[in-house]
């Protein structure tokens, strides 16, 4: 029983997922400290010392409403999406997409003739099977694809190398 446990401890998504808690809480700690140290201030300065909406609020009755740390908490919340985006997200697609060209979903995909493999549009060889492709610069060819990465119809025609091989074994 234990046993099992042990190994399902040290399996690596399972390491992995805690690692990425732990930096993710880290990571949370360093942004709230950035946009408390650097981006109020600036709204602060940019909207006359009155960007601390903190003390608004309304009364009904007897309850108060503080809808002005509703504010500061979205404000907050949109400096911190935006930093996040613009500093690292952007940045990191960028040098993935450097990195690892074949990957980048944004860019128009094609099926190799030969193995099916989705390959960049303007590609000259399959990264799979190493044919040679034609590559494909009209951005409306219908030899694009628009489908799901590794999506294949069942209904496709065979590749030319299939229709080969089949027609080897039949004789």
């Amino acid at each position: 029983m234990l046993n099992g446990f042990f190994r399902f401890v040290i399996r690596g998504n399972v390491i992995g997922l805690a690692v990425g808690v732990v930096i993710g809480a880290a990571f949370a700690t360093l942004v709230s400290a950035f946009v408390s140290a650097f981006l109020s201030p600036l709204v602060d300065w940019a909207t006359s010392n009155i960007g601390d909406y903190s003390k608004m609020a309304f009364h009904l009755g007897r309850s108060t409403f503080q809808y002005g740390l509703f504010i500061n908490a979205f404000i907050a919340f949109a400096m911190t999406a935006g930093t996040i985006y613009f500093f690292i997200v952007l940045p990191v697609n960028k040098v993935t997409e450097e990195l690892n060209p074949h990957h980048d979903l944004s860019r128009a995909k094609r099926a190799c003739p030969e193995c099916l493999t989705q390959i960049p549009a303007i590609a000259r060889r399959c990264s799979a099977c190493t044919s040679s492709v034609e590559p494909i610069v009209d951005e409306d060819s219908d030899k694009l694809i628009e489908a799901v990465p590794g999506e294949i119809e069942l209904s496709a025609p065979l590749p030319l190398a299939l229709k080969v091989a089949q027609t080897a074994k039949a004789e």
